[in-house]
């Protein structure tokens, strides 16, 4: 039997092992908010998708209504034939954007369902009075300082530093003295004209130090610091990375607030364009091109609006997500945003 009594690499283990430890819970939480982040965004894609395909929907038919009336004037010799010429290619236009919308519904469909693990079907859409809040606090320096300090990719990357800098001390205590208590027992059963039975024990320290290792102990040390060395480094990316994404993300919110106003704006005012371009049509003082213009202006205006509430609560999640803050009562207060069932 033996016991350690003095070890400067196994002592240096121990805290290596102490480090590493901490980095993995702090991995394991951070994949934890990852999750809920990607959960989030991935319902967010399919109800955009969903507004996206509605709008373009709309968007067609209403074009298609367009072209048959385009048609009707020219074949009374009301209209020219450059009118049905314009409507037929918006409406060209249109089709293909439909196209598009159901494969990126169905995309974001099996986004969702590869985390879930089960098919997703009835998703409740989000309520049109969602409340629009600004971060708080309120400084974009604030929310940089928390995730600096405690965004668990950061803190994984610190953690692995310190633990890659015990590492240096684990490979230097390679070639250091090593101190053990050491005891031994034996029995030796023979005839007595041999000597008998015979009973050794013996209790004493032993003492090891490695006195040439060719080499090794000095290069394993060099390789160690060099990946400390690199693990500072990625450290420091990490770090930049989390304040880069940090500041963007409550950018995103600030303007995502003046973005929905502005794009709702934009909606009303392009309602009010398409029904004063089909009253003058009607009254013969604007020509087709006017109207088709302002229909896909007024649509565009709805896939922006759309748009930009999804946005907004994406970056509502990141930036507490970034500054290590997102919990599951975060995905809790959303879903209190969604129409349970869809009319």
């Amino acid at each position: 039997m033996s016991q350690t009594l003095w070890s400067f690499q196994s002592f240096s283990r121990l805290k290596e092992a102490n480090f590493q430890v901490a980095a993995a819970e702090a991995n394991y939480q951070g994949a934890q908010q990852s999750l809920l982040l990607r959960v989030a965004q991935a319902y967010f894609g399919i109800l955009s998708a969903a507004d996206q395909l509605a709008t373009n929907v709309a968007e067609r038919d209403t074009f298609n209504k367009l072209l048959n009336q385009a048609r009707s004037r020219e074949q009374t010799g009301v209209g020219p034939r450059s009118d049905v010429e314009q409507a037929q290619a918006f409406y060209d236009a249109t089709e293909q954007s439909v196209i598009d919308a159901r494969n990126a519904l169905d995309d974001a469909t099996l986004a969702l369902t590869e985390i879930v693990g089960e098919k997703v079907t009835g998703v409740a859409p989000l309520r049109e009075d969602i409340p629009l809040l600004s971060p708080e606090p309120a400084a974009a320096e604030d929310w940089v300082a928390s995730a600096r300090q405690d965004n668990f990719d950061v803190r994984t990357a610190q953690l692995t530093m310190e633990a890659a800098s015990r590492d240096i001390s684990v490979q230097r205590g390679r070639g250091l003295p090593t101190i053990l208590l050491t005891g031994s027992g034996s029995k030796i059963t023979q005839d007595a004209v041999l000597g008998g039975n015979q009973t050794l024990d013996t209790i004493g320290v032993s003492f090891s130090w490695p006195l040439f290792q060719g080499g090794a102990i000095a290069s394993a040390v060099r390789q160690s610091r060099a990946l400390f060395r690199q693990s500072q480094v990625n450290v420091e990316a990490i770090q930049r990375s989390t304040e880069t994404r940090t500041r963007a993300a409550f950018r995103g919110i600030v303007t995502g607030i003046q973005r929905i106003g502005a794009a709702r704006r934009a909606v009303d005012s392009g309602e009010r364009a398409v029904e004063a371009m089909r009253r003058n049509v009607e009254f013969g003082t604007g020509n087709e091109f006017e109207l088709l213009n302002a229909q896909n202006n007024y649509y565009a205006a709805r896939r922006a609006y759309s748009q930009a509430r999804y946005d907004y609560l994406t970056n509502v999640l990141t930036l507490k997500q970034q500054a290590g803050r997102l919990t599951e009562q975060d995905l809790t207060a959303i879903d209190k945003l969604l129409i349970e069932k869809a009319a």
